[in-house]
């Protein structure tokens, strides 16, 4: 009895394996008409959404157009608000561009301060490092958050291309 029981179950289980991979969209029939195939299916496929979706998306491309840079860090390396504060910050920021001349600034009017940032950092480790580098020159720098310009791609490309 344990035999024919055993014999049952394997003619079960392996009748069964022949089933188990059918292709049912025939796509199993070589690379090529595989492809093919799918790009059949895909062209048939439709997609149901609810328009305001689509509303979101075009209007948050339309922001970041309209957004000249991104949110990121930079460096402030002076604030004042006193009389003659714009005189000092351009004095500042002129001071700095002569020392290092390869790190942006920027002048700023946020009322009622003058203010003189530096760099353009993606997140904070890039912020810290360059301010541990200008820290002989500027001990007070610190961090804040701001919109920084888009970062550059592949520069070296690009003047590569020019000097051709």
């Amino acid at each position: 009895m344990r035999y024919l029981c055993g014999v049952v179950f394997l003619f079960v289980l392996f009748s069964s394996q022949g089933y188990a991979q059918i292709d049912t969209l025939g796509l199993n029939s070589g690379i090529f008409s595989q492809t093919a195939k799918m790009e059949n299916l895909l062209g048939k496929l439709q997609i149901r959404q609810d328009p305001r979706i689509t509303d979101l998306l075009i209007r948050h491309s339309q922001i970041n157009q309209r957004r000249r840079g991104t949110d990121g860090y930079r460096l402030e390396i002076f604030f004042s608000s006193e009389n003659k504060a714009r005189e000092q910050a351009m004095r500042i920021r002129n001071e700095f561009n002569l020392i290092f001349p390869d790190i942006p600034s920027y002048l700023l009017f946020q009322t009622p301060n003058f203010k003189v940032r530096i760099g353009d950092f993606r997140n904070k480790s890039e912020a810290l490092k360059t301010k541990n580098y200008i820290a002989s020159k500027y001990p007070d720098a610190f961090i804040v958050n701001d919109m920084i310009r888009f970062p550059e791609l592949f520069p070296e490309q690009i003047e590569q291309t020019e000097e051709q």
